[in-house]
């Protein structure tokens, strides 16, 4: 029968067995960087992580920027003659994104007077129903 190894033992043969591992490994990663200093690549630092390469925009000549322009001008005026021949005179007047833009008509004096009496009656009435119901929050706020 074999002997048996101590715990100790077998750690120490774990570590001598990594270390030979990782002399293995640092060679092979120093041939490979020789191998791409020897084709003109950049080799990063061992210890630092590799650096990505920044990602570089074309530039965009003055002529293929004008050429853009003048499709997507093209494309614009496209669609804008498609709606205009879709949509009768009386309907293009009242779309929904003119009269987004409009602004809101002021409310007269009387109107504000109208809307202020419905109002008093209608906080009068809720205090009213508050009051009946034991003091609710409606009460409370009427306070205020």
């Amino acid at each position: 029968m074999s002997k048996m190894l101590s715990t100790d033992q077998m750690q120490d043969l774990a570590r001598a067995g990594a270390q030979m591992r990782l002399q293995e490994l640092r060679a092979e990663i120093a041939a490979l960087e020789r191998l791409l200093r020897g084709s003109g690549g950049a080799t990063p630092s061992r210890g630092a992580a590799p650096r990505r390469r920044a990602r570089r925009r074309g530039q965009l000549s003055a002529a293929g920027r004008a050429a853009i322009v003048a499709a997507q001008k093209a494309r614009w005026a496209k669609t804008k003659a498609q709606k205009s021949n879709a949509a009768p005179a009386s309907e293009r007047s009242t779309s929904p994104a003119r009269t987004r833009s409009r602004r809101r008509k002021t409310m007269s004096a009387a109107a504000r007077k109208a809307v202020s009496a419905r109002m008093r009656k209608y906080w009068a009435e809720r205090r009213k129903a508050a009051g009946s119901k034991g003091g609710g929050k409606a009460s409370a706020a009427s306070k205020r």
